[in-house]
């Protein structure tokens, strides 16, 4: 019992540590920000943050990066799997809500991927493009499948599934630059919108 609840702790400690340093990243900057901030913002000593992550906050940034994509990637494959019966409206409608909340439930990982860009290195931006890319596939093959059943007349798959894509990340770019892109349309009225348009643009002759 006595080893879970260390185990329990540790893996407390180490969630806060993420948590505190991804707020003091987006707030003010990677380089902004000291080892000794991430440590004092949870209130413990100077050496907690090398103990549980040797590589200071450079690994911490790194592994902030890592989890955050597995995590949109299976959730993103997911929501295509769950649209597969849907019809074309219902479907367009539920990737871009889903993936609208993915980006907007962390906020700050986002500031984070816009203004400390030049500090990933290879592998992380490696497999950032891959992620975007991944997403342009899945969903470039959702729209084959559909135009095989009849709904959507032929096309290049990947382009119309880029611009979809980016027309989602309008929505969520705006809160993060501080930019409103969409002027002051609800959310939701916006993404019905998208995809009414998107449906028309789309639809056999």
């Amino acid at each position: 019992m006595v080893r879970n609840m260390r185990k329990e702790q540790a893996a407390e400690t180490r969630e806060n540590l993420l948590e505190a340093a991804k707020s003091l990243f987006a707030e003010k900057g990677y380089h902004g920000t000291p080892v000794r901030a991430i440590n004092r913002k949870i209130n413990k000593g100077d050496g907690i943050l090398y103990h549980y992550f040797p590589g200071g906050k450079r690994e911490i940034l790194t592994v902030l990066l890592k989890e955050n994509f597995e995590y949109r990637r299976s959730e993103i494959r997911r929501t295509l799997q769950t649209i597969e019966a849907m019809n074309l409206r219902r479907a367009l409608l539920t990737i871009s809500t889903r993936m609208h909340e993915l980006f907007m439930d962390d906020v700050e990982l986002m500031k984070i991927l816009f203004r400390e860009n030049h500090v990933l290195d290879l592998d992380e931006t490696t497999q950032l493009s891959n992620l975007i890319q991944e997403q342009v596939l899945l969903f470039a093959d959702f729209l084959r499948k559909s135009h095989a059943k009849g709904e959507i007349k032929e096309m290049n798959f990947i382009l119309a599934a880029r611009q979809f894509l980016t027309m989602i990340m309008q929505s969520t770019i705006g809160p993060v630059i501080g930019i409103n892109i969409i002027e002051d349309v609800n959310i939701d009225t916006y993404h019905e919108q998208m995809v009414d348009f998107t449906c028309d643009l789309w639809k056999n002759p």
